[in-house]
Order: structure tokens, then C-alpha cells, then sequence
């Protein structure tokens, strides 16, 4: 099934085409601000004509302003097209970007960097769900991995310090795709 994937909920404006784990298209830059302004555009550019079958759209954990924009956009371009539009939580594409990297992995602790030194995470299985999140004050001393952003803020050994990034979207099951509703590090 052709999704289209945004991420917009951090410094990252993260757009890919998946046809399950295949990325046929994708854009990662980071961009600090101005995702209103480029995502549209960016969009545009990377379908290159081509309709998707669905939609699924960052939902958070992350930046409030990003995260609101990810999801109007995301739900505006399901109207237009008639497709449908779902979410998922940025750690599970954070965590989705380390088993793709590691299919030796059980469990792994995703990361985002939740702004003004903060961390937000999920402990995250291999069914990419991110069940439960909120603020942390450190890591859990499980010995499990550490993967994205928020993990390089800690300066501890990471699997990576990547973004939440949408070429990942395709990664994810079924279950672990939500409703297209923001969630907030504090929720």
C-alpha cells in the first residue's frame, strides 16, 4: 500500500512515499522552524504527481506547534484525496529506525528530545508500539538500548541520535498506527 509519512513534531521536517518498507521517495532536513511553510511544498515535490493510498502523520510526542501542523496538514490531504489518515507516536518511528538497523533487538528505549532540556520516551518492543510515554528524568537502568535525539542529550551510548524520521512509517504494523490526534511528552 502506497502511504505517505510526515513527521513535523521535531526540528526535523520528515516527509517519505513507503510502499511498506520500501521508500520510493523521502525528505529529511532539519529545519528548526518553518514546517507550515515547507511542508505543502515539500510534499508537492516528493509525490511528483502520485496519490497516495493513505496518509499517516507524527503525532507526537514532540513540539506542540509541529505536531498541530503535521496532523492539519496530514488530515487536510486525506480530504482532498479521499484517503484515509492515521497516526503514530514519534517513538515508535524513532524505535522502527533502530530494529530496522538491529533485527537483533528485543526492546529499546526511544527517545525524542521534548525541548528545554527535557526527554520524553517509551520503553518500545519489536511490535513498535509505544504503549506508554512521558517525561524522563533519566534512562531506565535496564540495560536496554537508547535510540533518537533524546538520548544524545544524555551523552550516553545510543543506538542513534536520529529525529523521528517518516521513511520509517512503513515499518509499522497495524497495531501500532493510532488515531490522527495529537499526543503531548506531558499527557
Amino acid at each position: 500500500m502506497i502511504t505517505l509519512a510526515l513527521s513535523t513534531s521535531s526540528p526535523a521536517l520528515s516527509i517519505a512515499l513507503v510502499d511498506g518498507a520500501a521508500v520510493l521517495a523521502r525528505h529529511h532536513e532539519l529545519i528548526g522552524r518553518g514546517h507550515a511553510e515547507q511542508l505543502v511544498p515539500q510534499v508537492q515535490a516528493l509525490l511528483a504527481s502520485r496519490v497516495p493510498q493513505r496518509i499517516i502523520v507524527d503525532v507526537g510526542p514532540g513540539s506542540y506547534t509541529g505536531i498541530r501542523i503535521g496532523i492539519a496538514g496530514a488530515r487536510a490531504l486525506g480530504l482532498a484525496w479521499g484517503v484515509p489518515v492515521f497516526g503514530a507516536s514519534a517513538l515508535s518511528l524513532v524505535a522502527a529506525q533502530a530494529f530496522a538497523a538491529d533485527a537483533e533487538l528485543a526492546a529499546v528505549w526511544a527517545l525524542i528530545d521534548a525541548g528545554r532540556a527535557q526527554v520524553a520516551g517509551a520503553l518500545v518492543g519489536r511490535d513498535l508500539v509505544a504503549a506508554s510515554h512521558g517525561l524522563l528524568a533519566a534512562p531506565a537502568g535496564d540495560g536496554l538500548p537508547l535510540a533518537g535525539a533524546g538520548a544524545g542529550l544524555w551523552g550516553l551510548p545510543h543506538l542513534h541520535a536520529d529525529h523521528p524520521d517518516a521513511a520509517f512509517a512503513g515499518h509499522l504494523p497495524d497495531a501500532a498506527l493510532l488515531p490522527p490526534q495529537a499526543l503531548y511528552a506531558g499527557d
